[in-house]
């Protein structure tokens, strides 16, 4: 079977690698796999994955005129990249943006192969919730695009069980929709050996403190001044710092406020590789999830989520929703509202002095990781894959 995987924001070794893991089990199966990506050079990769480029410039912070503009420039170049791919079985393509499904849609029809569209957040609805998209017309345009890209996918993947409830509720089979949820990569995370940081006074900052860390994009979703609301309210209790990893539009704004606000329990340093981040995160103690206060975003699949797990770290999220259900469930740590503020600070005042409770959410937090293993749910891909193919001859 030979595949075409669309994923203009395609990462190897930093970010979400989800496309590069399930690639190389592609691969591992016997299956050709040729990606079109934005990022990069084209290359083919030591697995033997064929990655095609088409140098797309962008950047989180670009203004909304720019990464429009990227995201026209990646459909031009994707879609005449792809035409020139032979003897293809199945395209997989992967959003965001919503544009790449509907380049997946176009050269499915002219391929004459089936479509596999991943969701991996429900456009056009998180964008039109959050304020960033009101024009009318471009609303109505990119329902219609939606709802095009659903009817011609043969296969939907959701990413998860909430995701697949809102694109039902769009009048889309629930039997076209399977539930694929980001990877813990327990393999990866057990043979990283960890090293001290390259920074000594952040090695001695983390040694020294109970450590709430938050891996990834600082961008207005992230909602990341709840993070300096909580570190605020606990500048009393010295033992317990919050670590903020990574990049974003907001992240210069965030660096200022904890200037101002004083707060030498808090720490925001530079993106780091994966391997990097994942030694860092096996010196903490709590993950933190941490989203901007709208219901919309409590479906999120995130990938530090799983990161988590993959590591053994208890989770705390400032919402709510299947991954605070699926927290409490298994013991692995809980979720509050956005401003219960009190309820949070409580908790992890409560699970840092409670060394035997900790212990326990350690636990219960690798345990759940199983659930999510990457050749588990890279299996479960491949199958849905060869099944289809099977089906079409």
């Amino acid at each position: 079977m030979k595949i075409l995987y669309l994923h203009q924001h395609f990462q190897k070794k930093a970010g979400a690698t989800r496309s590069y893991e399930f690639s190389k089990y592609f691969l591992q199966r016997g299956h050709d796999v040729t990606l079109i990506t934005g990022t990069g050079k084209s290359e083919q990769t030591e697995e033997g994955m064929e990655v095609l480029s088409t140098e797309t410039k962008y950047d989180q912070k670009m203004s909304k005129t720019r990464r429009i503009a990227a995201f026209g420039h990646f459909m031009i170049g994707s879609f005449w990249k792809g035409l020139t791919c032979r003897k293809i079985d199945v395209i997989y393509a992967t959003s965001t943006p919503l544009t790449v499904g509907l380049i997946g849609l176009l050269l499915s029809k002219v391929k004459r192969v089936p479509l596999v569209f991943e969701v991996r957040d429900v456009w056009p609805d998180v964008p039109i919730a959050l304020g960033y998209i009101t024009n009318p017309l471009l609303i109505q345009m990119l329902t219609r695009m939606e709802k095009m890209i659903y009817n011609g996918a043969s296969e939907i993947i959701a990413l998860s069980p909430a995701m697949k409830r809102m694109i039902v509720a769009k009048d889309v089979a629930a039997e076209k929709i399977t539930v694929v949820e980001n990877v813990a990569n327990n393999e990866l995370v057990a043979n990283i050996e960890v090293k001290p940081c390259k920074d000594k006074s952040l090695q001695q900052w983390i040694a020294n403190r109970f450590v709430v860390v938050h891996p990834g994009t600082m961008g207005q979703v992230n909602g990341l001044q709840h993070l300096l609301t909580v570190a605020s309210n606990m500048k009393k209790n010295a033992k317990i710092g919050f670590l903020l990893i990574g990049e974003g539009s907001e992240k210069a704004a965030l660096q200022e406020q904890v200037t101002a606000m004083e707060l030498e329990n808090v720490k925001i340093v530079d993106a780091m590789q994966k391997e990097a981040v994942f030694s860092v995160m096996k010196q903490c103690d709590i993950g933190a999830m941490s989203v901007k206060n709208e219901r919309i975003l409590w479906d999120n699949s995130a990938n530090k989520f799983f990161d988590f797990l993959a590591v053994g770290l208890p989770v705390v999220l400032n919402y709510q929703g299947w991954q605070h259900e699926i927290l409490q469930e298994s013991g692995a740590g809980r979720g509050f509202l956005y401003h219960d503020i009190a309820g949070y600070c409580e908790f992890l005042q409560n699970i840092a002095e409670n060394e035997q409770g900790y212990r326990q959410a350690q636990v219960a937090s690798k345990n759940l990781s199983e659930r999510y293993d990457v050749t588990l749910l890279s299996e479960r891909v491949v199958s849905l894959l060869e099944k289809m193919i099977e089906r079409k001859k």
